[in-house]
């Protein structure tokens, strides 16, 4: 069987697994569009303009939508692999590791864009959510940030042997990352020197701003922060996951 056919098929039996998940189902489709009616609705300041609202905080709810499946997916799953022994009987099956691996790549896509496809179509249906820029440059955004936090968290499935350890790791650094990084709350609402000193070192940060940049038309070349800054947490994410890798 070639590498594309082991890709092909284990990404199909990834997706079905995870469908077959309450509790992902829920956090990949229905507690995004949760989250985005709370804001609409509660958190949002009486007579503030609902059209300008809405497209800051329908691609902010796109970035953590990524951010959650790039913590607590796929890192949960290698190391749930692990933990039972079926990354160490994958590694002796005639199954190549670059299908193995990018199987869980693919399906993590495939969950991503099924569950923000769904979220802007609540968010344009209730609140009139409007792209203002290009949908081609949505689209390269949304795969430099996605594969950037993918990269960027990596390493959780790295240095964990079980999936509840991986589990536990995720919950301390989610809610101070969304926090800090202006997906909870805009940036001008945060302390300075956390806008000054922390929030740059999260990868989240400059996912935000650039999926932000690509909702709302922004220019690219006032975009190249967040490009540039997306590009490195990549290329050391993947450098560090490659490092650390364990089959067992």
């Amino acid at each position: 069987m070639t590498v594309l056919k082991q890709l092909f098929w284990l990404t199909v039996n990834e997706l079905v697994l995870f469908w077959r998940e309450p509790v992902a189902m829920f956090f990949s489709l229905v507690f995004p569009v949760a989250f985005l009616v709370l804001t609409m609705e509660v958190f949002t300041p009486a007579g503030a303009p609902t059209d300008i609202v809405i497209n800051h905080v329908v691609p902010s709810l796109m970035v953590l939508n990524m951010a959650s499946m790039a913590i607590y997916g796929v890192p949960g799953t290698i190391a749930a692999y692990r933990q039972n022994k079926f990354l160490k009987r994958l590694k002796c099956s005639p199954a190549k590791p670059i299908a193995i691996l990018g199987s869980l790549a693919a399906s993590s896509l495939a969950v991503t864009l099924f569950s923000l496809g769904f979220l802007i179509v609540v968010a344009m249906w209730l609140y009139g959510a409007r792209l203002a820029g290009s949908f081609i440059g949505l689209w390269g955004a949304f795969n430099l940030a996605f594969w950037s936090l993918s990269a960027s968290f990596l390493f959780i499935s790295s240095v964990t042997r079980s999936e509840r350890v991986s589990s536990t790791i995720a919950q301390v650094i989610f809610f101070p990352i969304m926090f800090f990084s202006g997906v909870f709350f805009p940036a001008e609402r945060l302390p300075d020197w956390i806008v000054g000193y922390v929030s740059p070192m999260i990868p989240v940060t400059h996912a935000v701003e650039l999926m932000q940049g690509a909702w709302l038309g922004t220019p690219l070349d006032n975009l190249t922060v967040p490009v540039v800054a997306l590009f490195v947490f990549l290329i050391l994410g993947l450098a560090v996951a490659t490092y650390t890798f364990k089959w067992e």
